[in-house]
């Protein structure tokens, strides 16, 4: 059996340097831990000298951008970025990580990104302190069983890693106060959740993967609830007893009682017929949660959480749902913004959705960027949302093979906007929302559109009559 190695992180910072690592390095071989490998991470203006270093140890200086290192926000945006992601993508190395040296503000950072789940399972933090009489330096293990709900969808989605999902870490303020609001709702023990979004915002995926998780349920059982008729929802949902109808020719437990101890979900729950909507409220009118298969006798009692999805307004919704399961989807809503409102997160996203599709192992194993990529999750209102980028990785793909990267990446790019303006009718994207949500998602559609008619910012504002500022300010909604 191959043995495992051991990967050392740690600063060097300007009053903590080589000689805070080395006895590091050295009290740790006195607990019988050899370190192999050391991420030395400086700050700029700080280079390390690494050749003063124990023979047999690969270091490995790494840059973080930090101007202020007593600034917590500024050096955990940075540790996030620019750090995290090397130790994520390690394998078969065991990670520790040396709290001590620098200011308190990296200490801290170091307990939060551990307590939020941010480093890989078995992650180890140490602080090491010098006895200033002997300068002999002793290092002590840091127990910080602090867990949050980050760090249980985190580790949830370890288990799942080809499914893009979202970050729960956002970065655009619209899509983490969404997922704040998500994590707070789920804390309330019963409660139905309604979550609100277009379609292609992931609003499935988000339930199976981080509410359930929060929620501290181990199963989401789904019914999609377009197409249905009143007899195949009833029997769907609350199941049958043989015999109840023609063609019952045997019992069926129903969805329900499949959901017991779990979630059931009912996505675009609008299209619920109305005799069906009745009969949940009175399911999820008290705690016992007591139904009827059709054509039994006997009540059943389920332990199950309702949560419903929807791509309507609330104002549509009021007029599709029964009166009674309205008022109780309506406490609890959240309400999942389009992708073109989190310009922040796309990078990631498109990272995500990148590690899902590919199947082909000759594809590369990082997503492709480039600056037409940059400038398309800039600027396209992306009206798909995530089905639009599995679009466009399904394009890239194909371009792909018998070109260099560059190449492919622009052929891609021409193609899939080719393909979009096919796909799209002589309306314009106005999305979903308020009057001035429409406003913007239109006025961006007319921007990027524009551009791509004319070639340049430049051309399109004079062919529109604006200026070029204003075009482009269109293009980003929202501040993306």
């Amino acid at each position: 059996m191959k043995k495992e190695s051991n990967l050392l992180v740690c600063w060097r910072s300007k009053n903590h340097r080589e000689e805070v690592l080395i006895g590091a390095i050295k009290a740790l071989r006195k607990r019988n831990m050899r370190i192999e490998r050391v991420l030395f991470l400086f700050q700029p203006g700080l280079e390390p000298d690494t050749s003063k270093l124990p023979d047999g140890v690969h270091v490995q200086p790494l840059k973080v951008p930090i101007e202020n290192p007593t600034k917590h926000e500024e050096v955990y945006t940075a540790v996030r970025d620019h750090v995290v992601p090397l130790l994520n993508a390690e394998s078969g190395a065991r990670l520790h990580v040396d709290i001590s040296p620098g200011t308190p503000a990296m200490h801290a950072v170091w307990l939060v990104l551990h307590a939020g789940g941010a480093f890989p399972d078995g992650t180890q933090l140490w602080s090491s302190q010098r006895n200033p009489g002997t300068e002999v330096l002793r290092i002590d293990k840091v127990e910080f069983p602090v867990s949050t709900y980050l760090a249980e969808i985190r580790r949830s989605l370890r288990l799942h890693p080809g499914i893009a999902v979202y970050d729960q870490e956002a970065r655009s303020v619209a899509r983490r106060e969404a997922l704040d609001r998500l994590a707070r709702y789920a804390r309330v023990p019963g409660a139905p959740i309604l979550v609100l979004g277009e379609r292609g915002t992931g609003k499935t995926r988000l339930i199976d993967k981080s509410f359930a998780s929060l929620r501290g349920r181990r199963k989401v059982v789904t019914l999609p609830c377009g197409g249905l008729d009143s007899t195949l929802a009833d029997s769907l949902l609350f199941g049958h007893v043989k015999g109840a109808f023609t063609g019952a020719a045997e019992e069926r437990k129903g969805l329900l009682s499949e959901a017991n101890g779990g979630i059931l979900f009912l996505d675009e729950v609008q299209d619920l017929p109305k005799p069906a909507q009745r009969k949940l409220v009175r399911v999820f009118q008290d705690r016992q949660h007591l139904f009827r298969q059709v054509g039994a006798d006997k009540e059943i009692q389920v332990d199950v959480d309702l949560v419903c999805a929807s791509n309507r307004t609330m104002t549509e919704l009021k007029k599709d749902l029964d009166p009674d399961l309205y008022d109780r989807l309506s406490a609890l809503i959240v309400e999942i913004p389009p992708l073109r409102e989190c310009r922040e997160d796309l990078p990631d996203d498109w990272r995500r959705v990148w590690s899902e599709l590919r199947l082909d192992i000759e594809m590369p194993e990082q997503a492709p960027w480039g600056t037409p990529i940059q400038d398309l999750l800039s600027n396209d209102p992306l009206p798909g949302n995530l089905r639009d980028l599995q679009r466009f990785g399904f394009v890239l793909m194909a371009s792909w093979h018998g070109r260099n990267p560059a190449d492919a990446i622009s052929r891609a790019v021409v193609e899939w906007h080719r393909t979009a303006a096919s796909n799209e009718s002589s309306q314009p994207i106005l999305g979903n929302g308020s009057r001035n949500n429409q406003i913007r998602a239109f006025r961006a559609a007319l921007a990027v559109r524009s551009k791509q008619e004319f070639g340049t910012w430049k051309r399109a504002a004079k062919a529109l009559g604006c200026d070029e500022k204003t075009l482009r300010e269109d293009a980003q909604v929202n501040g993306g």
